[in-house]
C-alpha cells in the first residue's frame, strides 16, 4: 500500500479545494518534513531506498550508493582535471561515469518496488547499454584521437559525452511518453478518499525560495483480490483537486505493481526532453568546432 497516513512526506486531507487553514497546515507540514530531511540525512536516504512494502531493498540500496558516488565523484573529478590540464585522466574518469551506472542499470532495471514513476524496463536497459557503449567510445577517443592539438582532443571528449547524454535522454523521453501503453496497461474502478499535498522549490535566489504546490487524489481500489490505497506517481500542479472526494473514477495502474497509478506525465517528460535538446545542441556546436 503506497499511501500511509503516517507518512510525513505528504499532508493528507479530505478537501478537494482546501481552505486557508488547511493550506497553511499543508505548508507547515512540508516545512517540517523538509527540516527533518536536512537534520537527518541518513534517515531520509534510508527512506528513499525503501520499496513500496516499506522494506529496504539491499541490492537497490547498494546500487544507488555506488551510482551516486560514481556520478557525483566522477563529474567533480573530471572538472578538477581541467585547471591542472590532466585531460586524458579526465576522459578516463568520464568513462567510469558512464560505465558503472550503465552496467548497474542493465542488470538491475525493474518496475517492481520503486516508489516513484519510471520508464519501462526495456527503456532502462537501453539507456544502460548506451551508457556502456558511450564509455567504450570515450575510451577509444582517449586512446586513438590525435593529441597534437590538445584543444581539439578536449572538444572531442566533450562532444562524445554530450552525444551519449543526448541518446540517453532521448530514450528516457520516449520511455516516459510511452508509459501509458507500456507500463500503465490496467484499468480499475476506484474511489477518491482524499488528497495528498506537498510543495516543491521552484527557484532559489540565495536569500529566499519560492514554492509551488502539488497534489494528488488518493484512490482506494481492488485489484487481484487485494485492496490498495495509492496516489498518482506524478503529482498534479496546484493545491486544488479536480475529483470530488467520495466519487468513483476509472484509473490506469501498472498491473505488475498495482500500487502505481498513472498521473499527468507532461511535467515528467519536460525534464529529460530539455536535457536531450541541450545535449543535442552542445553536440552540434562541439562538432562544428572540431571540424572548423
Amino acid at each position: 500500500m503506497r499511501f500511509d497516513p503516517e507518512d510525513k512526506q505528504f499532508y493528507f486531507s479530505t478537501q478537494m479545494i482546501p481552505n486557508e487553514e488547511d493550506t497553511e497546515a499543508s505548508f507547515e507540514s512540508f516545512k517540517a518534513y523538509q527540516s527533518m530531511c536536512l537534520n537527518n540525512p541518513g534517515t531520509w536516504f534510508k527512506n528513499m531506498m525503501k520499496t513500496d512494502n516499506d522494506e529496504p531493498d539491499a541490492l537497490r540500496k547498494v546500487a544507488g550508493i555506488i551510482m551516486g558516488i560514481t556520478l557525483v565523484g566522477g563529474i567533480l573529478g573530471a572538472l578538477l582535471c581541467l585547471p591542472v590540464k590532466k585531460y586524458e585522466l579526465m576522459a578516463w574518469i568520464m568513462c567510469v561515469v558512464f560505465f558503472v551506472p550503465g552496467i548497474i542499470t542493465v542488470f538491475t532495471a525493474t518496475l517492481k518496488g520503486a516508489r516513484i514513476f519510471t520508464e519501462s524496463v526495456l527503456c532502462q536497459r537501453i539507456q544502460g547499454i548506451i551508457a556502456v557503449l558511450g564509455a567504450i567510445g570515450l575510451a577509444l577517443v582517449n586512446l586513438m584521437y590525435p593529441k597534437d592539438v590538445m584543444a581539439d582532443f578536449v572538444l572531442a571528449v566533450f562532444c562524445e559525452f554530450a552525444f551519449v547524454v543526448f541518446l540517453i535522454m532521448l530514450v528516457k523521453t520516449i520511455g516516459y511518453a510511452r508509459a501509458p501503453k507500456s507500463i500503465y496497461t490496467g484499468e480499475v474502478q476506484a474511489t477518491c478518499i482524499g488528497y495528498v499535498r506537498t510543495y516543491e522549490a521552484t527557484n532559489d535566489d540565495g536569500a529566499s525560495s519560492s514554492y509551488s504546490p502539488f497534489n494528488s487524489p488518493v484512490f482506494e481500489y481492488y485489484y487481484g483480490g487485494s485492496k490498495y490505497q495509492a496516489y498518482y506517481d506524478v503529482l498534479d500542479g496546484g493545491k486544488d483537486g479536480k475529483i470530488r472526494v467520495g466519487s468513483g473514477q476509472v484509473i490506469k495502474i501498472n498491473p505488475e505493481d498495482p500500487s502505481h497509478i498513472l498521473g499527468n506525465l507532461k511535467r515528467q517528460i519536460e525534464g529529460p526532453l530539455c536535457f536531450a535538446l541541450i545535449s543535442l545542441a552542445a553536440t552540434i556546436v562541439l562538432l562544428v568546432l572540431i571540424l572548423r
